[in-house]
């Protein structure tokens, strides 16, 4: 028996019988700026917002709620088109009309009849254009190097007025420097206010103040992709440092029949360390360097080794049971003064 599930035995989580995740599906919408005179300079510039705004491919993806990442691809001019608002000047709804536009918005439809609130994760968007038969690929929206929170590209789920109505107010978009399983990511948490099917949440780039209304061209083979998750993420409670280990609790959720994968990245490659788990609410724990946040609830620490790559990963099967804890891991790393990475807290929340 390995470490993994000898630690799953120790917390004495069981899992029932897996529910098939929700699903939602995924669309693009954007705006004919060349056409309507915005001239074209750089891919992911800035490309203004007059003209219309057509979608494509419309509902025409799904991406499951499981909190795994999954790639979406348009092909410009060879998927369906549908128009959905504004004015192109001498351009034709329901087509594209002009050279270049910009991706106007990610539009997200309701179709599993979600009321939790889902985090999506949005990350590397690209432009793919072939020019003399060679690919060249410009991902413009790789969320790097911006502060934790800060809104970037995409504005918060409640601001577009064609969608206002279909989700609570609260949630704000932000750049989430705390993604493990992949890199800086943009993140918005979505609850829409029913669970009707024809709930949808327009994205929208229209004029944020960072990367705003990002320039994408419609010829030359265009491909726009990304790749995306949702499902439910489990609060992150910091004490992050000293080094660069970084954790997230992501998944379907913690409730029976569901899961998420705890995963710890920024390790140095197939080092050893402990995963610890505390119940909620004790007093942190200060030690070498680094603090253990509840742990004078400690229940377990048990001892685990990151994979080649750096990574720590760990299923964590939901429970029945209303359940709070706290997950860190601490790892060796010759780097820091004590020796030892210490990765954020994260809240695991059963039973919900």
């Amino acid at each position: 028996m390995n470490a993994s599930h000898s630690l799953l035995l120790a917390l004495g989580l069981a899992s029932g019988l897996a529910a098939q995740a929700p699903t939602v599906q995924i669309s693009i919408g954007v705006r004919e700026v060349g056409a309507n005179g915005q001239p074209f300079t750089n891919i992911g510039d800035n490309g203004g917002s007059s003209g219309a705004i057509e979608w494509i491919n419309l509902d025409g993806q799904t991406l499951t709620l499981d909190g795994t990442w999954q790639q979406f691809t348009f092909d410009v001019a060879n998927d369906p088109v549908t128009f959905f608002a504004g004015v192109t000047t001498g351009g034709v709804d329901g087509a594209i009309d002009g050279t270049h536009g910009t991706l106007e918005h990610i539009r997200i439809l309701n179709t599993g009849g979600a009321t939790d609130e889902i985090a999506f994760f949005v990350d590397d968007i690209a432009n793919t254009i072939t020019v003399n038969g060679q690919a060249q690929t410009t991902t413009f929206g790789t969320f790097d190097g911006y502060a934790d929170d800060q809104e970037v590209m995409f504005q918060e789920p409640s601001f577009s007025g064609s969608t206002a109505g279909n989700v609570l107010l609260g949630p704000l978009s932000g750049v989430d420097n705390y993604v493990a399983s992949r890199s800086e990511s943009c993140r918005f948490n979505v609850q829409f206010v029913d669970n009707s099917p024809t709930r949808w949440v327009r994205m929208t780039t229209f004029n944020t103040t960072t990367q705003p209304n990002p320039m994408v061209r419609f010829d030359q083979g265009s491909i726009i992709s990304f790749w995306m998750r949702g499902g439910v993420s489990q609060d992150n409670l910091g004490s992050q440092g000293p080094g660069t280990a970084i954790a997230e609790l992501h998944g379907e959720g913690l409730s029976t029949g569901e899961s998420s994968t705890y995963v710890c990245s920024g390790l140095t490659p197939s080092i050893v360390g402990a995963f610890a788990v505390s119940i909620d609410g004790g007093t942190d724990f200060p030690i070498l360097g680094g603090n253990l946040v509840s742990f004078s609830n400690n229940i377990t620490a048990a001892g685990v080794s990151a994979d080649m790559n750096g990574v720590f990963s760990l299923p964590i099967p939901g429970a029945a049971n209303q359940t709070n804890l706290v997950f860190q891991s601490v790892f060796f790393d010759p780097s820091t003064a004590n020796n030892l990475t210490f990765s954020n807290a994260v809240l695991a929340e059963y039973g919900l």
